[in-house]
């Protein structure tokens, strides 16, 4: 399968490549970034990082869409990653974001997800998305707030409690 690619004006939204492993090592490396998105909140090993590209590269073949590698089209810099996301046991259909801490506060989140929106809302055509975001994760939390997304319950994975923003996409 070609997975597709998304510009935004600073960002490219493209698949995976091994190259991106140093990137994506160096994001899971850092203790402020897996805080909120690891099992057990604990920075990984460079093992873990190869699992999480190939998890999230194969989720493009299991379910014909999934996370986007976030590139920095004026440096090439791998921001992170971001997309529709839907595992087995997810709650609902999620546009999700881990963003490296060098590129907190640049706005790479938001443009990102936004672009990852309006491809679920015209391409997959999903009426609704959620956001699944640690309460304590104010930064995440102002991105779904910033995308238009509201809290809409709580759900716990891994005995921890998770918020869940949600929002339509049929009303946009």
């Amino acid at each position: 399968m070609k997975i597709p690619e998304l510009e935004t004006e600073r960002l490219l939204l493209r698949a995976f490549r091994d190259t991106d492993i140093d990137a994506v090592t160096a994001m899971y490396a850092d203790a402020d970034v897996t805080r909120f998105i690891t099992h057990d909140g604990q920075p990984k090993d460079r093992e873990y990082g190869w699992r999480a590209m190939a998890m999230l590269s194969g989720h493009w073949m299991l379910r014909g869409y999934g996370m986007w590698a976030v590139e920095v089209k004026e440096s090439g810099v791998l921001a992170g990653y971001v997309g529709p996301f839907y595992p087995e046991s997810w709650p609902d259909q999620e546009i999700g974001w881990t963003i490296a801490k060098p590129m907190w506060g640049h706005g790479y989140a938001t443009e990102a997800a936004q672009a990852a929106l309006t491809y679920a809302r015209n391409t997959l055509k999903w009426p609704r998305v959620i956001h699944l975001i640690d309460p304590e994760n104010v930064k995440s939390i102002a991105v779904a707030k910033r995308l238009g997304s509201q809290q809409d319950g709580e759900w716990v994975r891994n005995d921890k409690p998770l918020h869940i923003y949600a929002q339509s996409l049929n009303a946009k």
